[in-house]
């Protein structure tokens, strides 16, 4: 009896160690995790700043991560022990390995906010929040294996380019809407989704990535602008936040696709969708440098009828615009009988 009673309270001395000691360790994770995300936060605000021409200090890592001065400079000095940081005379500085990291960081990120976007079809102005809550635990192979269920996408869902797996990130030759000239129509290619109050302002004044628009007018609390149906009011606060380009020329100068009339054949040179199409596209055979012949048009008159790669796919005229394409010699025979069921594939 007294033996059952020692091994019964060594089991329960044994099992309250090991919670004892599990909660230590969920804690310890727990801990060590958020200091991982502190520090990879910090990367991040000091890569914006750079690219900003704005160079970090400690008080502004302090206020981009939301803590006190004192447990910022813990985190930096980490930083810079890892070698990560260097201190320049106009501020806080990366080494390259630190860039690297900072770009790994932000990758994950716009392609969790492509894909919360896309896949499941989160409002743009929550796919941010969403990101930054499980970039962190996106590992590169994870980060790579997204990419390509995504199609490759280029840019994000503002407008940011998304850097590539070698670190490569695309330049931009944008400038903010407030120093647009008025009257000069202009293409919007970035929406700056930081801070939240302002972008829902921008959401709400309806401008949105690829809308061609020109400014009519500027008072001291908005700027006006026409998409070429309706004005848009834009608080000034926000016309900083968004980024334009002079606009490209209309989509007929370019050849596309949906140009091509049955028997005419081209070469694929680029696909201008995102997210899903273009993901679907790809899935197709659809990529760049593949022929692709115009066979038929449907009764409707759409679909369009198209060989590539040995199977026959279908596409509507607005799905082909997409699809810029170089024209070539070849004429491929035409079929004349078609119907809807014709196609082998339909995206």
């Amino acid at each position: 009896m007294l033996r059952f009673a020692v091994l019964f309270a060594l089991a329960v001395i044994g099992g309250l160690l090991l919670w004892q000691w599990r909660t230590i360790l969920r804690v310890w994770r727990r801990r060590a995790n958020a200091e991982r995300d502190a520090i990879e936060d910090a990367l991040k605000h000091i890569h914006a700043q750079e690219i900003r021409g704005r160079p970090a200090t400690r008080e502004s890592v302090a206020g981009a991560l939301g803590i006190p001065l004192a447990e910022a400079m813990q985190h930096l000095v980490t930083i810079y022990q890892r070698g990560l940081l260097r201190h320049a005379e106009s501020g806080l500085e990366l080494t390259d390995e630190g860039r690297a990291l900072a770009l790994q960081i932000i990758r994950a990120h716009r392609l969790l906010e492509r894909y919360f976007a896309d896949e499941l079809r989160m409002p743009v102005d929550a796919v941010h929040a969403a990101a930054d809550r499980d970039e962190h635990a996106l590992s590169p192979s994870e980060t790579k294996a997204l990419d390509m269920r995504l199609g490759y996408p280029r840019r994000d869902p503002h407008g940011d380019p998304i850097p590539t797996a070698a670190g490569a990130v695309a330049v931009s030759d944008a400038m903010s809407l407030d120093q647009w000239p008025t009257g000069l129509p202009a293409e919007i290619v970035h929406l700056e989704d930081e801070p939240a109050d302002v972008f829902r302002d921008i959401t709400k004044s309806g401008l949105k990535l690829a809308m061609t628009v020109e400014i009519l007018d500027r008072t001291d609390h908005h700027i006006v602008v026409w998409d070429g149906e309706c004005e848009h009011l834009v608080p000034v606060r926000a016309a900083d936040n968004v980024s334009v380009r002079a606009a490209r020329r209309p989509r007929v100068s370019l050849a596309r696709l949906s140009d091509l009339t049955p028997g005419e054949s081209a070469i694929v040179s680029d696909l201008e969708c995102e997210g899903f199409g273009r993901r679907r596209l790809l899935d197709l055979g659809v990529t760049p440098g593949t022929r692709v012949d115009c066979l038929f048009v449907g009764l409707a008159p759409e679909p369009m009828a198209y060989r590539i790669r040995g199977a026959v796919i279908a596409l509507r005229r607005e799905q082909a615009a997409e699809i810029v394409i170089e024209r070539t010699e070849h004429r491929t025979e035409k079929i004349a009988a078609a119907s809807p069921g014709a196609a082998e594939q339909r995206p």
